[in-house]
């Protein structure tokens, strides 16, 4: 197990630097819903059916998002969102798209850190990784895959992925 996460963590690395836009997480976050559902007091908003998420060239697409925002501290959300599955897409700062889907993504702003639960696959350039749990670290371009107990971390390289830096 081991093995394949370091392996999974060393491709994606020969390609990571270029992976998010450098100025997506701080621009305005736009979200459209079927319905909305907001507790003043918890700070939590729940947005259900055919939901889509964006800011800057981050889509995300799901079931239902849920945005809870920490008392008294500006700008620190977390996004939970939930789909069969749900999906992102962003671009990359030299233009490239990224594509991801996972049961679940949670998304903290404050720390830029992305983990994807349950059917986790992340896509670049028709390379893929697949596993139990994929966690992302926008800010340090550090990623992780993990495997379930009855399902290993897979991992697809295309050649053209090998040769490029």
């Amino acid at each position: 197990m081991k093995l394949y996460k370091l392996t999974t963590l060393l491709c994606l690395c020969l390609s990571a630097p270029g992976w998010a836009l450098s100025n997506d997480t701080e621009q305005p976050i736009y979200i459209d819903s079927d319905n909305q559902e907001l507790d003043i007091q918890k700070n939590i908003v729940t947005f259900s059916g055919n939901v889509v998420l964006r800011q800057g060239s981050i889509d995300i697409r799901a079931d239902k998002v849920v945005v809870t925002r920490q008392t008294g501290k500006d700008s620190q959300e977390t996004i939970d969102a939930y789909g069969k599955p749900a999906t992102f897409h962003q671009i990359m700062d030299d233009g490239k798209p990224i594509d991801g889907a996972a049961n679940k993504m949670r998304y903290e702003t404050a720390t830029e850190f992305l983990k994807m639960t349950d059917n986790a696959v992340l896509i670049q350039e028709g390379s893929e990784i697949k596993g139990k749990i994929i966690t992302y670290k926008i800010d340090e371009q550090k990623l992780v895959a993990e495997s379930g107990k009855k399902q290993r971390v897979t991992t697809i390289l295309q050649p053209n992925q090998m040769n490029k830096k």
